[in-house]
C-alpha cells in the first residue's frame, strides 16, 4: 500500500523523474512518483545516445568528462540494484560530409582535449562514399532507456512509491509544512514532466524550446546489403552489434535483429502524429549514405524538453514555496541527468547551493 506521508512527491516518471527518485531513495528519502505513462515524452522513445562530439564543427560537449564519469558510475549502481544491463559502449563511425568538416576534423586531431575522443577511421566501407573520410568517435555509449524506465517503474512499485494516475494540478495544495495531493502529503513536490511542463501553471512560462523528434525501428536488412558489404559484416558480426553510424542522422543497434534510425528536430512542434514525410526523409538519407533499404517495424514520436539557453531547469520555484523543477535536459538527458540529480539531492538534503545557471529562470 502506498505510504500517505513522504518526503518528496515527484510528478513524472520519465528519465529525469526516474533517476532522481532512485537517487533520493538511495539517500534515505521516501518518495512517491506520480505518472500516467503519458505518450509523446522524449523518454519513452529516446535512443539513449551518449555522444561526446556534436555539431558540424565536431565540438566536445561542454563538461563531458565530468558528466560521463557521474553517468557511468550511476548506471553501474542501477545495474547492480536492478539486476539488468543498461549501458554499453559502441564504436561510432562518423562520416565527414564536406571540406569544411574535414578541415575541422584535422584541427581537432591536433588538439590535446580531443585525443581521447577522436581518431581517423580507415577501416570501414559501410558508407557508400567517403570523399572526405570518416572519423571514429570514442567514448560513445547507448543507454537502454525503455528497459531503464520499465525496471525503475517495477522497482518503485515494489517500494510502494508509484501512483499511476493523471495529475490534477488543482488537487495540489501548498501549506506551511509542504504540499498535499489527495490523501498524500510531502515536504515538497518536484515537477519532472518533460515537455508537458508547458501545461503546468507554475512552469508554463519558462523559456523552453521544444523539439519534436521521430525515430524508426528497422529490421536489419542483411539480405539487401550491397554485395561488397556482406563479407565484411559476416566477418565482423560481433562488431556490427555494437556499431553506430552517424552522418547527420544516425543508425544504432537495437537488440539482435533490429536497429534504430533517427532523428529529426521540429522546433516548437508538439504534434504527436508520426510524419510520413519525415519517415521517407530518414529512409532516403539512410539509402543515400549506406545503400540500405530496410523494413520499418515501428515509427515513434517524442518531444524533447530543450531550452533556449541550453541549460536545464533545476531548483526551487520562486513563486511557490515547496515546489521544485527538474527538467529541460533535451537530447543529452542520458549523459547529464545523473550529475544534475546528484546536485539536486545535495541541495535538498544538505542545503548546498545550486549553480546559478540552473535556477535563475525559476
Amino acid at each position: 500500500m502506498t505510504v500517505p506521508q513522504v518526503d518528496t512527491l515527484i510528478i513524472g516518471q520519465g528519465l529525469a523523474g526516474s533517476m532522481l527518485a532512485f537517487q533520493l531513495v538511495a539517500r534515505g528519502q521516501q518518495v512517491l512518483v506520480i505518472d500516467n505513462d503519458h505518450q509523446g515524452s522524449a523518454s519513452q522513445v529516446a535512443a539513449g545516445i551518449i555522444n561526446p562530439i556534436t555539431g558540424h564543427r565536431l565540438n566536445l560537449t561542454e563538461g563531458f568528462v565530468d558528466y560521463y564519469t557521474s553517468a557511468t558510475a550511476f548506471y553501474a549502481e542501477l545495474e547492480s540494484a536492478l539486476g539488468i544491463s543498461l549501458i554499453k559502449q559502441v564504436e561510432q563511425v562518423r562520416l565527414l560530409k564536406n571540406p569544411g568538416q574535414a578541415s575541422y576534423f584535422s584541427k581537432r586531431l591536433e588538439q590535446d582535449a580531443y585525443a581521447d575522443f577522436l581518431e581517423a577511421n580507415t577501416a570501414t566501407t559501410l558508407f557508400k562514399e567517403q570523399q572526405y573520410g570518416s572519423a571514429k568517435v570514442k567514448q560513445t555509449s547507448i543507454v537502454n532507456t525503455s528497459e531503464l524506465l520499465a525496471a525503475l517503474k517495477r522497482w518503485l512499485i515494489e517500494q510502494n512509491a508509484h501512483l499511476n494516475t493523471q495529475v490534477d494540478y488543482d488537487e495540489l495544495h501548498f501549506n506551511s509544512s509542504g504540499v498535499s495531493y489527495r490523501e498524500f502529503s510531502a515536504s515538497r513536490v518536484i515537477f519532472c514532466e518533460g515537455y508537458q511542463a508547458i501545461n503546468n501553471p507554475w512552469l508554463k512560462d519558462l523559456p523552453f524550446k521544444l523539439a519534436k523528434g521521430e525515430i524508426l525501428t528497422i529490421e536489419k536488412p542483411k539480405e539487401k546489403l550491397r554485395e561488397e558489404l556482406r563479407e565484411e559484416l559476416r566477418a565482423k558480426q560481433k562488431e556490427e552489434q555494437t556499431q553506430m553510424l552517424s552522418w547527420g542522422n544516425w543508425l544504432i543497434p537495437y537488440g539482435n535483429d533490429c536497429a534504430k534510425l533517427g532523428s529529426n528536430y521540429a522546433w516548437q512542434d508538439t504534434d504527436l502524429t508520426p510524419s510520413h514525410s519525415v519517415r521517407e526523409k530518414l529512409l532516403n538519407s539512410l539509402e543515400e549514405q549506406t545503400g540500405l533499404k530496410p523494413t520499418v517495424l515501428n515509427h515513434q514520436v517524442g518531444v524533447r524538453p530543450t531550452t533556449t539557453h541550453r541549460h536545464a531547469f533545476v531548483g526551487g520555484i520562486s513563486k511557490q514555496a515547496g515546489a521544485y523543477c527538474f527538467n529541460g535536459f533535451g537530447s543529452k538527458g542520458c549523459l547529464t541527468i545523473p550529475a544534475h540529480s546528484q546536485l539536486l539531492c545535495d541541495h535538498l538534503i544538505n542545503n548546498t547551493q545550486l549553480p546559478e545557471e540552473l535556477n535563475k529562470w525559476l
